[in-house]
């Protein structure tokens, strides 16, 4: 009987435990898995915290790419209808029915209302091999909410899923021609939201984020200014750098919070200009608390209009993989650490802290179940 390791997170700020789980034979309809890499996101690291709800002992891992290992009788099609076969590259989220309101309607597969599953995460006794850390992931309905073969290799694939959560929050957002835009956070969803911004016609990015590694990578993604925030230290500071840089000094057409913290909302919002700028925060996924907030001056002063983006609609997940397949962002440069099972735990410590990882900054890191791949 095949088996497959994983690693289970035990309880919100626990241990991770390598696992070793039975390999199913496929259902049929359904498809297993050889994992290659599993990114690392912010959520898994809210759900390590206890920010992000999730049925306990779980197994994380959203991000996913592999091969196709076994497909069950009847076969299989991907997102668009094509037959999937033993030896394709698939990308795959799972963690969601798909079919309800909260699904495919509000995008928020957090709050699915037909599974004992919070985005990608389930109980590992009730669904083994269903998170992406793991050597091997499941695709079984309904959990698999989205499966699509791609032209890509694996340490880029892999970004798929952030992507689509910069695509949707661009979408949402609808930058124009001559818009200049600002990014608050330069880790993937900053870079990954700065870039799409740009191809979709923002004519001048500024980035307000940090380390200097990150901020080095954002003018490739297109950025025509950064601010470090180690240097700049204080709100007000950054504030008037970052209007000195704007057209006629007035505030971007267009602000989005990548950053993932509460505190930096406020200032994102004095980087607006008055007349309907767009306020889009899609870095705040996990409640990091209560701010002050004066709707008078913030939002009715300004004519602002302010939005929030969660997940992705199906049309943001391919807009990403055109990206991907179109060549057009360097996203090669983004997959800064590749770990095995074993050093989940320093993935998460990391992205829960400095960003520091094996001496170096950590641009996007992946967990790799069978081993490093390109």
């Amino acid at each position: 009987m095949a088996t497959g390791k994983a690693a289970v997170l035990d309880r919100p700020m626990g241990t991770f435990h390598i696992e070793e789980f039975r390999v199913p034979d496929p259902a049929p309809g359904t498809v297993l898995l050889r994992q290659e890499l599993a990114g690392c996101c912010a959520t898994d690291a809210h759900t390590y915290l206890g920010q992000w709800p999730a049925d306990f002992p779980v197994i994380l891992g959203h991000e996913n790419v592999g091969i196709v290992e076994a497909i069950g009788s009847g076969g299989a099609l991907d997102f668009l209808g094509r037959e999937v076969r033993v030896g394709d590259r698939v990308i795959a989220r799972t963690g969601c029915c798909g079919t309800c309101y909260e699904c495919r309607v509000a995008h928020q597969p957090r709050r699915c209302r037909n599974l004992r599953v919070r985005y990608g995460f389930s109980r590992a006794q009730d669904a083994p091999l269903s998170g992406g850390y793991g050597q091997y992931l499941y695709l079984s309905a309904p959990q698999t909410t989205f499966m699509l073969k791609i032209d890509a290799r694996p340490s880029i694939a892999a970004l798929h899923e952030p992507l689509g959560v910069a695509a949707h929050a661009v979408r949402r957002a609808q930058p124009k021609l001559g818009s200049t835009v600002v990014v608050q956070g330069s880790g993937a969803i900053g870079l990954f939201t700065l870039g799409l911004a740009r191809l979709a016609g923002a004519t001048r990015a500024i980035v307000v984020g940090g380390p200097g590694e990150r901020l080095e990578l954002a003018q490739a993604f297109g950025a025509d200014v950064t601010f470090n925030i180690d240097e700049l230290r204080t709100p007000e500071e950054r504030i008037r750098a970052v209007l000195a840089e704007t057209p006629g000094g007035l505030g971007a057409d267009v602000v989005y919070g990548c950053v993932g913290k509460a505190a930096a909302w406020t200032e994102g919002v004095h980087y607006l200009r008055d007349g309907d700028g767009r306020f889009l925060e899609v870095g705040l996924a996990g409640d990091d608390g209560q701010i002050p907030f004066n709707p008078a001056t913030q939002l009715v002063a300004k004519n602002a209009t302010f939005i929030g983006a969660l997940g992705m609609a199906e049309e943001d997940s391919l807009a990403a993989v055109r990206v991907i397949e179109s060549k057009r962002l360097p996203l090669e440069q983004v997959v800064s650490h590749q770990l095995p099972l074993e050093r989940v735990a320093d993935a998460i410590t990391a992205l829960n802290g400095d960003y520091r990882l094996d001496g170096r900054t950590a641009i996007k890191v992946a967990i790799a179940p069978n081993g490093s791949v390109p």
